[in-house]
């Protein structure tokens, strides 16, 4: 009787035990899975607030006569709002904004709770997760490297012709004198444009279709495409002077246009700063459309009238636009800020640019 007692006893015992190693077994496999959903959800809300963060931080470049700090946190909440976590929607309660007017910075907190799956069975139901992000601007570009080889005249908006009215503040978008932005300039944010023609009719004269030859380059149609497709390009400082590339160059220039932004584009312009990537619906305030290229000046510089086209131009300042594709005969932009070298047309070189850059604007780390 006490043999088949103590047996019955060992029975239970291994029971308990089996059930203890399924519990085990079960919170390993929730720290697996809800873990990986929680490093998602982080990964996702970073890349939210990294994207606001910017949105703020370029309210100080490209709407500087805007009040702040409301016009930062305005921008940055939108962008932040405008996404999701994990497909969850991202409300203006889970998002901190704190602008910094002296310094030109923008912080931006994301916080969100994320529901767990198999940890529930252990009593973790959902998890706090929270990104912060901080990016600065600067009111002066200084260079820049992955610059497009196009150049954009200091009339490109104008409407008229690119060697009328080049010394008129009214129509350029950098003050040939003050070297700062104008306020036609931003008037125009967000318009569309021709940022290079390809058919001859548009050229500024016979050979010349906006572009420029880099220095150091690995030249020919092939350097060309690839400068237009990655960031096969030179840094490139403010004040220096670029030559002018000859050749109309149709086919690199759609293939390396169409290498960089895709066909149909990854990206779609929604307005200045929300970009919606094609294949999820985010929303984004940077993506691989937005490129740099670099504004000469026309105004006391002997390069016009147009039929002169052998010149050398000077960078006098950066204008980021966002790369539509190419319609008809024409590779089309929308303006998104004009950045200026400033007085200071020539800063010094410390080897590998300055705090500030084409786009003076930065994501930093304390």
């Amino acid at each position: 009787m006490n043999g088949r007692d103590l047996r019955k006893d060992e029975k239970g015992v291994f029971l308990v035990a089996v059930a203890l190693m399924l519990i085990a077994l079960l919170a390993f496999v929730a720290l697996a899975v809800d873990t990986g959903v929680l490093y998602s959800a982080r990964t996702d809300a970073q890349e939210v607030a990294d994207a606001a963060a910017m949105a703020g931080a370029f309210t100080f470049v490209n709407t500087p006569s805007l009040p702040q700090p409301a016009t930062a946190a305005t921008h940055a909440l939108g962008i932040a709002t405008a996404n999701t976590v994990m497909g969850k929607a991202i409300s203006a309660g889970d998002v901190t904004v704190t602008p910094d007017i002296a310094k030109r910075r923008v912080t931006v907190s994301i916080r969100v709770t994320q529901t767990t799956y198999f940890a529930k069975a252990i009593g973790i139901g959902s998890a706090d997760v929270v990104a912060t992000a901080t990016a600065e601007s600067s009111q002066y570009a200084t260079g820049s490297a992955c610059v497009k080889p196009w150049f954009l005249p200091n009339t490109a908006l104008s409407g008229g012709q690119v060697c009328d009215d080049e010394c008129d503040i009214a129509k350029v978008l950098i003050n040939p004198t003050t070297r700062e932005v104008t306020s036609f300039a931003s008037s125009k944010l967000g318009q569309q444009f021709s940022v290079k023609p390809q058919d001859p009719s548009g050229a500024l004269a016979p050979g010349n279709f906006y572009a420029v030859d880099f220095p150091s380059s690995s030249g020919g149609a092939a350097g060309y495409r690839d400068s237009i497709a990655t960031c096969d390009s030179p840094y490139l400082r403010c004040g220096e002077w670029l030559p002018v590339k000859s050749g109309n160059m149709v086919g690199p220039t759609e293939q390396g246009v169409e290498t960089l932004i895709g066909d149909p584009p990854r990206f779609t312009w929604v307005e200045p700063g929300k970009y919606q990537r094609q294949s999820d619906s985010k929303l984004f305030d940077l993506s691989e459309n937005v490129i740099l290229v670099p504004i000469w000046s026309s105004c006391g510089s002997g390069f016009c009238p147009s039929a002169k086209v052998n010149g050398q131009l000077q960078i006098i300042g950066y204008a980021a636009v966002f790369l539509e594709g190419i319609s008809g005969d024409n590779v089309i932009a929308r303006l998104l800020g004009v950045s200026s070298c400033g007085p200071l047309i020539n800063p010094p070189d410390n080897g590998s640019g300055s705090s500030a850059f084409a786009v003076p604007l930065r994501l930093i780390r304390d």
